[in-house]
């Protein structure tokens, strides 16, 4: 019997001894690799290749080009226009008419009646603004002209002049002396515009073609 019980006393002493030391052995179980599998996931799909929609697209940038073209007379400038006009219901076109002489014109801008112009200019006056008077074509009707100079600085003066004495609001409009001459400034993006001026250049031999940087 005695035996008998030191057996079963040895058997529980090895059943306590592994459950307490199982706390101490390595861990190489499924505790480790699961976290570890988790990582490898998530960096391969930080790490893939971006979609179709995500990838960056850059439009190609249009090439714009301007041109003035010079030296045309009045008959000639006339038969170009239409010939613009033309060309602009094929491409992508625009042209301006630019006046090669100009003035600039110092005005009050237009009031709403000539009652309140006559009152304008008199408030003028009285303040020792000279040289000033009503305007009685369209579209300038009703403003208070303040004179014509040959270049900005000379028009600004004159703003500085009226200013000093007072008179706020006036403005420098530039116009086209009477008789001077036009040149066409176009601008397209089309690359066959530009060859199509080419040809139709040939018809003014007298006439100048050049680039110039696009007015902003």
């Amino acid at each position: 019997m005695k035996w008998m019980t030191w057996t079963l006393l040895a058997a529980n002493l090895l059943v306590a001894g592994f459950f307490i030391g199982r706390e101490y052995w390595p861990q190489t179980g499924s505790n480790e690799t699961a976290p570890m599998n988790v990582d490898r996931l998530s960096l391969r799909s930080q790490a893939g290749p971006a979609s179709k929609d995500e990838a960056p697209t850059r439009a190609a940038a249009a090439d714009v080009f301007c041109m003035e073209w010079r030296g045309l007379n009045q008959g000639e400038f006339t038969q170009a226009r239409e010939q613009f006009k033309a060309m602009a219901n094929e491409r992508v076109m625009s042209f301006t008419e630019v006046p090669v002489n100009t003035r600039h014109w110092v005005i009050f801008p237009p009031l709403p009646s000539a009652e309140s112009a006559a009152a304008k200019l008199s408030e003028l006056v009285a303040v020792g603004i000279q040289d000033a008077f009503v305007v009685k074509d369209i579209p300038w009707r009703n403003a208070i002209s303040l004179g014509l100079y040959a270049n900005n600085e000379s028009a600004q003066r004159r703003v500085r002049e009226v200013e000093d004495k007072g008179v706020l609001g006036t403005r420098v409009e530039v116009q086209p002396k009477q008789g001077t001459d036009y040149y066409f400034v176009i601008r397209s993006e089309d690359p066959d515009a530009l060859k199509s001026l080419g040809e139709i250049k040939q018809a003014y031999p007298n006439s100048r073609q050049s680039r110039v940087a696009c007015p902003s």
